[in-house]
């Protein structure tokens, strides 16, 4: 009877303590593989994700690598797919880095690009799995890394069709992403960083401001101004207003970012602003900063 209980009692210690499922729907579908389903197990050393991708068929396919723990548990990220020239199923996932002795406090994301080759369902893509993986958070000694291409569905799609294509580089489109997603996390420091002059100097370069290209632009000076960067932000928004003065969201964006340095010249712009808007019958949508600051003395 005691060798029973011993048993029954090393088995209850060796089963995971939890087990949590989590579905995606694969729009479009991997080579018919239309689920991803993973299981993330927390056992003794902490919590290990892996995962298998299914179809209508009955066809399963297990995923080849896991998420095991290091230093800490695994989380999900996300999973999907891309259809570019190839087919691409990825997931991610990430890892709380907290070291207080040297500073690091950040996540470490890490994805896993795959391909298929042949009958073999699931080759993993090196390359682009590097690319889309990274850190983000304090680093040593201060400062701060980004994982640009980590966490966000729309920029990690873009950047394997770009790369798919030859292009390392980030093309307007892809930088257009990127700061928007930072901005509709209220991330400015990140925009700071991504909008360094190197970038947008290449940018200029390569995508110049046009008639084409002035919502990018003006987009890029709203968010620099958001982030405390006025000069810069005007640089930008003066070429746009080259190409396309008439634009009415400008003359708005215009007046903000030169408000701390010439009022007289931001209550013009204002007021240009203000009829713009009068005359599309949209008055009531005009923030109140405005009229603040047109009678501002």
């Amino acid at each position: 009877m005691k060798g029973k209980v011993f048993l029954f009692a090393l088995f209850w210690l060796s089963i995971p303590v939890c087990a949590e499922d989590r579905i995606y729907s694969l729009n479009p579908s991997f080579y018919g593989l239309d689920i991803a389903e993973f299981l993330s197990v927390d056992g003794g050393h902490g919590r290990t994700i892996k995962g298998y991708l299914a179809g209508e068929s009955g066809s399963r396919h297990s995923i080849p690598d896991v998420c095991e723990p290091e230093g800490g548990d695994s989380e999900l990220i996300d999973s999907y797919t891309v259809k570019g020239k190839d087919s691409y199923f990825l997931f991610t996932c990430g890892w709380s880095v907290q070291h207080s002795g040297i500073g690091l406090n950040g996540t470490l994301y890490e994805t896993f690009v795959y391909v298929r080759r042949g009958q073999d369902f699931l080759i993993k893509e090196d390359k682009l799995s590097r690319i889309l993986s990274g850190y983000e958070g304090r680093q040593e000694g201060g400062g701060h890394s980004y994982a640009w291409y980590s966490a966000a569905r729309n920029v990690a799609s873009e950047k394997i069709l770009e790369v798919e294509s030859g292009n390392m580089v980030d093309s307007l489109v892809l930088a257009h992403k990127i700061v928007i997603s930072r901005l509709s996390d209220g991330d400015v420091d990140a925009i700071k960083s991504y909008l360094s002059f190197e970038r947008i100097r290449q940018l200029f370069q390569d995508f110049p401001v046009s008639k084409s290209t002035a919502t990018v632009y003006n987009d890029f000076g709203y968010a620099l101004g958001e982030a405390g960067e006025n000069a810069r932000a005007y640089e930008i928004l003066k070429r746009v207003e080259r190409v396309s003065p008439d634009r009415v969201v400008l003359m708005l964006n215009i007046a903000d970012v030169i408000w701390g340095s010439d009022k007289n010249k931001s209550k013009g712009y204002y007021k240009k602003y203000v009829d713009s808007m009068g005359r599309a019958g949209k008055e009531r949508l005009i923030p109140l900063r405005v009229f603040e600051r047109i009678y501002y003395k």
